[in-house]
């Protein structure tokens, strides 16, 4: 009797064990459930990152250990040298001697050659009334020092490993980035990341006012591991402030403009390195480095890369086809410098680096000819932590502001290109009287475009 009390009440012991290892059981897997759940995209938080970007350039791998024109695995000649002005200016209409007059040191004349050369230098085709940098087919190739190395940054923007010849510093094949073998030896941009004597000199105009550039990131999972994030890359009408140290102050407000120089892209963020899709047209802030240069800078089929660095900054790669006649275009016709400070002061053959771009177009077919319009290129840029918004209300686009001279070189080069024929040289205007003072401001509005959220 006693040993069947002791039989039931051990089967009673082993049911109640299993029931409270079921409930246990229960409790635990429905506890995974729900931090699953959490886990997912649809309780996950929407998160927001803005960054005002502190530094811009032309992505340009440098392969030397240092100096602006030491040899390296990029130009193992070194930077370009000065240019050979005996050379340079002889023409079917200028001798050799007369070449070498108007470059006689100022010892010898009195008087500065760079000046002396200056109406020459824009004069050197098969006839003395035709200016060659409006039209530079009229003279023949120079001949253009280029990049010679293997690395790049950059995008395979062909989606083809075997085209571009470049390789990327973390060993991708492929790498389109023809800009980079144009002007990756010239005295102007060579150097250490941010170093370039234009990097720097933009850089600081940027700072100081002449444009600001943004980047706002956004998604609804996470900053690090997001696959339904935005990238939105433009111009913000709010001036940088500056801290101590010259860099961009943290925390500031900047109004994100979206009329222009702007791009809305979907992204994917995998270990807080962003990667957005390709699209058409990818329009962002110009690097600049004058009023007469910044504005609106186009790449077609272009693409983003941004990572996220340890101490909170931002570093970023854009890339696509830019157009090579505009290039040469901003480059060549500025004031107060244009073409011939481009050759004086950089090193920088004019004509050969508009031969070497249109060589080394390698994007954008033209449907009638079949001749590249468009050479690869990719520009990098640093950001720092801000708050970007939509605005309010309408904000205003401070367009660059219109000069006569510069406009109309544009205009007759871009003509000049049109229609395969010289174009005129534009006339000088007569000096007329002094403008007055007005006792009135005038309204910053007249050179604006209102941008609406």
């Amino acid at each position: 009797m006693a040993a069947g009390r002791s039989l039931k009440r051990t089967a009673l012991y082993h049911r109640t064990a299993a029931l409270i290892g079921t409930r246990q059981t229960r409790e635990i897997l429905l506890l995974a459930g729900v931090a699953l759940l959490m886990a997912s995209p649809a309780f996950a938080a929407p998160w927001v990152r803005g960054f005002v970007i502190s530094n811009y350039e032309p992505a340009f791998y440098y392969g030397a250990k240092a100096g602006t024109s030491d040899p390296g695995t990029d130009c193992p000649k070194g930077a370009n040298p000065d240019n050979n002005y005996d050379i340079v200016l002889q023409t079917p209409f200028r001798t050799a001697a007369q070449a070498h007059a108007l470059n006689r040191p100022v010892s010898e004349t009195g008087r500065d050659p760079i000046t002396v050369m200056d109406s020459a230098l824009a004069h050197r085709g098969f006839r003395a009334d035709i200016e060659t940098y409006i039209n530079p087919f009229a003279a023949p190739d120079p001949g253009f020092q280029q990049v010679t190395g293997s690395i790049a940054e950059g995008f395979d923007l062909d989606r083809n490993a075997k085209t571009g010849g470049f390789t990327s510093p973390d060993g991708k094949r492929g790498i389109d980035n023809a800009f980079y073998r144009v002007m990756g030896c010239g005295l102007s941009y060579r150097g250490v990341a941010y170093q370039g004597y234009l990097s720097n000199r933009g850089n600081d105009k940027m700072l100081d006012g002449l444009y600001t550039m943004v980047v706002r990131i956004s998604g609804s999972q996470n900053p690090k591991n997001d696959r339904n994030a935005i990238v939105e890359i433009g111009y913000s009408p709010d001036p940088v402030v500056k801290d101590a140290t010259g860099r961009p102050a943290e925390g500031y407000s900047f109004r994100l403009a979206k009329s222009s120089q702007y791009t809305r892209l979907k992204a994917t963020i995998r270990n807080g390195v962003v990667e957005t899709e390709e699209v058409a047209e990818l329009r962002v802030p110009a690097f600049a480095w004058y009023e007469t240069n910044r504005g609106e800078a186009l790449f077609q089929k272009g693409r983003v890369r941004l990572v996220w660095e340890a101490d909170g900054t931002l570093s970023g790669l854009l890339g696509g086809y830019r157009d090579w006649r505009d290039i040469y275009a901003k480059d060549t016709f500025n004031v107060p410098s244009g073409g011939q400070s481009r050759e004086s002061t950089y090193y920088q053959n004019q004509i050969g680096f508009y031969y070497s771009l249109k060589r080394n177009a390698d994007g954008i077919p033209d449907p009638k000819t079949g001749q590249n319009t468009a050479i690869s290129a990719a520009y990098r840029f640093l950001g720092r932590a801000a708050f970007v918004v939509d605005p309010a209300k309408p904000v205003s686009i401070f367009q660059p502001v219109p000069d006569d001279k510069a406009d109309r070189q544009r205009e007759l080069f871009w003509q000049a290109m049109n229609t395969k024929a010289i174009s005129p040289e534009p006339q000088r205007r007569r000096p007329g009287p002094l403008p007055q003072p007005s006792a009135a401001k005038p309204e910053r509005s007249a050179v604006l475009q209102t941008a609406t959220p």
